[in-house]
């Protein structure tokens, strides 16, 4: 009697346990944000980058050269860093500025486009070198950043 309470203690252990692996593993935004293959819409990533975090981050894909935060270009975070700062805050950061598939776009773009178009030689980019445009569009093949200093 008493090992067939311990199996089926065991057998529902192991069921609840296999519930919540299955819970977690389906829950929104709990997916690797690194391993998603989907393109993302880079210019509405950039859009919320500029509205969310550009005061604070320097970023020359989204022409923010923020001087609270660190330089993402130089930082190259992959998306899941991103999303957990963006969650967790830290760091002079608030905690949750962004959330659900705001947060995960922000995260996907900022992972996608951090340090292209960095120099291949000396010291590579430089901390507000890509100052913000008036009209706070990004930069284009055609029109370089402007010059700095």
């Amino acid at each position: 009697m008493r090992s067939a309470f311990i199996r089926l203690l065991a057998y529902g252990t192991t069921l609840v346990v296999l519930s919540l692996v299955a819970a977690a593993c389906s829950a929104p935004g709990s997916s690797n944000l690194n391993e998603q293959t989907e393109p993302i819409n880079e210019e509405d990533g950039r859009a919320l980058f500029q509205k969310t975090c550009r005061a604070c981050h320097s970023l020359a894909d989204a022409r923010a050269a923020g001087v609270f935060g660190p330089d993402l270009d130089l930082l190259q975070p992959d998306a899941e860093r991103v999303r957990e700062q963006i969650n967790d805050g830290g760091g002079g950061m608030p905690a949750d500025l962004l959330d659900g598939e705001n947060a995960d776009l922000v995260a996907r773009y900022v992972a996608e486009v951090a340090g292209r178009g960095l120099e291949t030689e000396g010291d590579g980019g430089s901390r507000g070198g890509t100052k913000p445009s008036d009209d706070g569009r990004a930069p284009t093949e055609d029109e370089p950043p402007p010059p700095s200093g």
